[in-house]
């Protein structure tokens, strides 16, 4: 009987005088770069707990208060740049450089963007600790934007940069990616077969020799050691009876290497205390060190996201039913809506209603009323916009009527923003100061008009609006957590 292996999740062919018989092997993964992942798989368990000791613990023990002090939150600005630096040299090694990811058509500055914008968000949490009214907010975009980063830097973002598939981005690298990889890193430490390469007989014979030969003299070399030690030590004793300086050098030397056994006793009797201590957040971090190894990991392994912007476009392709004058009945009636509200705010205008407030109470409740229905309207505006990309048979844009209905829904956010950003600034900021909430709603009323703009070029020109907000939103707020308020 004579086997052939071909190679992993190949076919064994067993021959015999009368037939060949295929026996299926089970198919095994084969993954370049195996050594760099399971090095990697490794080290993720000193990230892990890192994280959790001095990121989550940390800022558990410390609570999210508005510090001063620069030794308070230093966890954040280590762990986000030793991450950073991790991803980048794990990626490097397992062949996805800066030039790899051009050559695919991926986004090669989105990822340059977030790192800084990390760096930046870490400086801020280390020189001012938590903002006010900012803590929830400072510890999930930071969270959110190192998550963000590995997607564009292993170019598994959809559409290979950000943009309108953007809640399936987040969705992709806070679910779909670790749940598919939740047990790589144990499959890439402990499977053994084609996560090696294979050797010959041969080389197998001559490493079991040397390692034979070498354990052989190691044997030797200690025995030596212990016949010469006590032979030493009764030959010194002797000596020391006939010579006092020899006595008390003997003695010195033997005073030098008990406070040197003593010193190493202590030291190892400290490492034993941290040990038992932190044990227990190194069990728990196991969890946490496995979801960050499958989420770089399991990006690195597939190289591509695992539902790209055609996968999408296939998948919705079905969805393109609603024909134009749909979006005449629904875009046409919210603008017509729209349209008195307007007119209900020029006559409040023109008669001092409604701008202006007499309190500070009036006008928090006013400016606070504002901002929110700001928010919900330009949502719903670019809903009904991004609805239009999945139901309808063309996208506002492609048409000419379609085109000037999305501009005036649009237009209506922009002009609702600039009255919340009245609102806001110049009957409640420039009135009653500033408060780390009032920065905040600024910002985000900032972008929202930025978007807006955003917006209404796309429909006239094509340009990566929604990829230019995106990085607009993350800059503005890594830069404004930079500052004491």
């Amino acid at each position: 009987m004579d086997t052939n292996l071909n190679g992993c999740g190949n076919n064994v062919f067993v021959q015999n005088n009368f037939q060949n018989i295929p026996v299926q092997n089970v198919v095994v993964e084969h993954i370049e770069h195996k050594k760099v992942f399971r090095i990697a798989a490794w080290i993720s368990y000193l990230v892990g707990f890192f994280y959790l000791k001095h990121v989550l613990v940390a800022t558990l023990n410390e609570g999210f208060i508005n510090h001063t002090k620069y030794s308070e939150f230093w966890g954040y600005l280590v762990f986000g740049i030793l991450f950073v630096i991790g991803t980048e040299v794990f990626s490097h090694f397992v062949g996805l450089d800066y030039k790899t990811l051009k050559e695919t058509k991926k986004s090669v500055v989105e990822p340059i963007v977030f790192i800084a914008c990390i760096v930046l968000q870490s400086v801020g949490l280390f020189v001012w600790g938590f903002h006010e009214d900012w803590e929830f907010y400072q510890f999930m975009i930071w969270h959110f934007m190192i998550v963000y980063y590995v997607m564009a830097r292993t170019g598994c973002l959809a559409a290979g940069r950000s943009g309108i598939l953007f809640l399936l981005d987040c969705f992709q690298a806070t679910v779909t990616t670790p749940c598919m990889n939740a047990f790589f890193r144990t499959y890439t430490i402990l499977r053994k077969g084609c996560m090696f390469e294979r050797k010959s007989v041969k080389d197998k014979a001559v490493k079991a020799a040397k390692k034979s030969i070498s354990s052989k003299t190691i044997v030797t070399v200690l025995v030596s050691v212990c016949i010469a030690f006590f032979v030493c030590g009764y030959a010194a004793l002797e000596l020391a009876g006939s010579s006092s300086t020899f006595n008390n050098l003997g003695s010195a030397i033997f005073g030098g290497i008990d406070n040197f056994f003593e010193a190493i006793f202590n030291f190892f009797d400290e490492i034993i205390y941290k040990f038992e201590e932190n044990l227990g957040i190194f069990i728990c971090s196991i969890p946490v060190s496995c979801w960050l190894f499958a989420l770089v990991g399991g990006c690195l392994r597939k190289k591509k996201p695992f539902c790209t912007e055609r996968d999408f476009d296939n998948f919705t392709k079905e969805f393109h039913v609603l024909p134009s004058y749909s979006a005449y009945i629904v875009i046409g009636s919210v603008c017509v809506l729209y349209a008195v509200f307007c007119g209900t705010a020029v006559y409040d205008f023109i008669f001092r209603k409604g701008l202006f407030a007499g309190t500070a109470h009036e006008a928090s409740v006013r400016s606070v009323e504002s901002f929110w229905n700001l928010i919900r309207v330009v949502m719903m505006n670019f809903a009904i916009v991004a609805a239009s990309c999945v139901f309808s048979v063309r996208a506002l844009w492609d048409e000419k009527k379609t085109r000037i209905l999305g501009t005036l829904l649009i237009a209506f956010a922009l002009i609702f923003a600039v009255l919340a950003a009245w609102n806001l600034g110049v009957v409640y900021i420039a009135a009653f100061g500033i408060t780390p909430r009032r920065i905040l709603s600024s910002l985000v009323i900032f972008n929202v008009i930025a978007w807006c703009i955003l917006m209404l070029i796309r429909f006239y020109k094509k340009i990566p609006a929604a990829q230019i907000g995106i990085i607009l939103g993350a800059i503005s707020f890594s830069v404004v957590v930079c500052f004491n308020f």
